[in-house]
């Protein structure tokens, strides 16, 4: 399963950066709980995203290797890494309910919050 480490290092630094060849972002040892890694998310994402926030259009047009795999401007993988992290949700989303635990609202209703409850 992808970390929020990977998510943050390797798509919003990523991106700021232009470069995916870039680590993760190392998670500390006392992030444990759900509760801890949204909030360990909230301030690395708070320290991150203002760099893509601030990119020119110059360098949102820049074209950017993934691995080999492709090289779109830098624009195109904000679209990719919104993609890809609906698909994590998904994968944590299953997790929780093989886990006995409540699938949240994420995307509008589900069977455990339906719409408007």
């Amino acid at each position: 399963m992808i970390s929020a480490g990977t998510i943050l290092g390797r798509q919003v630094k990523g991106i700021a950066g232009l470069n995916f060849g870039i680590p993760s972002i190392e998670q500390p040892a006392d992030v444990k709980t759900g509760a801890d890694i949204a909030a360990w998310y909230d301030k690395k994402i708070a320290e991150h995203l203002p760099k893509v926030q601030v990119m020119t259009a110059e360098q949102l047009a820049t074209p950017v290797d993934f691995y080999g795999m492709f090289n779109m401007p830098a624009a195109m993988y904000l679209n990719f890494m919104n993609s890809h992290t609906i698909h994590h949700r998904g994968q944590l989303s299953t997790y929780l309910r093989a886990m006995g635990g409540k699938c949240p609202s994420i995307y509008g209703g589900s069977a455990d919050e339906p719409m408007g409850a």
